[in-house]
Order: structure tokens, then C-alpha cells, then sequence
């Protein structure tokens, strides 16, 4: 299965290297971040719709907009995804 994968997500890592359970948050985390159709639907035949929504609501290696989609995407509220349910706290200027 990981063969079905692009290096495109993997630029920095050997992807034969990687164990698709030891290694599952980051391999979710990186596909949903950089991955092309081919591999999402590459991801969705490695993992459950339960596993990648558990990434998504906990990852901090998403960015706040990939995460917004995807929780979108899989009918997560907001309020449960980590990166989303809390912003940033910006200093008042008096």
C-alpha cells in the first residue's frame, strides 16, 4: 500500500521506512497536508474514516485551514479539532 503513495508527501522521509501503524498520525497528518487525490484515496484504503478524523481532530501538524477543511469534509465540529478550537490570543493594545 505504500507504494501507492507519492514521495511528493514524503520529500524528507524514506517511505519504505515508514510502518503505516507506528508511523499512522504522521503518514494521515502529511497526506492531508500535501496529498493529491491519488493518495487520499490511497489513505482512505490504509485507514478507517475514524482513525483519520481522530488525526484531525489532534494533530498539530496540520495547519489550521487543512484542518478546517477536513473537519468539514468528515462532519467534525470545530470546536473538537485542536488546532481550530483554539486561537490565538493576541495582546490588547491600550
Amino acid at each position: 500500500m505504500k507504494k501507492n503513495l507519492s514521495k511528493r508527501c514524503f520529500w524528507d522521509v524514506d517511505i519504505e521506512s515508514l510502518d503505516i501503524r507506528k508511523n499512522k498520525s504522521f503518514i494521515i497528518s502529511r497526506i492531508l497536508e500535501h496529498g493529491t487525490m491519488r493518495d487520499i484515496i490511497a489513505l482512505k484504503s490504509m485507514y478507517s474514516i475514524v482513525e483519520i478524523s481522530e488525526v484531525v481532530k489532534n494533530s498539530r501538524n496540520i495547519s489550521r485551514n487543512t484542518a478546517n477543511f477536513w473537519a468539514n469534509i468528515l462532519d467534525i465540529p470545530l470546536k473538537e479539532v485542536r488546532v481550530c478550537s483554539k486561537l490565538p490570543h493576541y495582546r490588547r493594545i491600550p
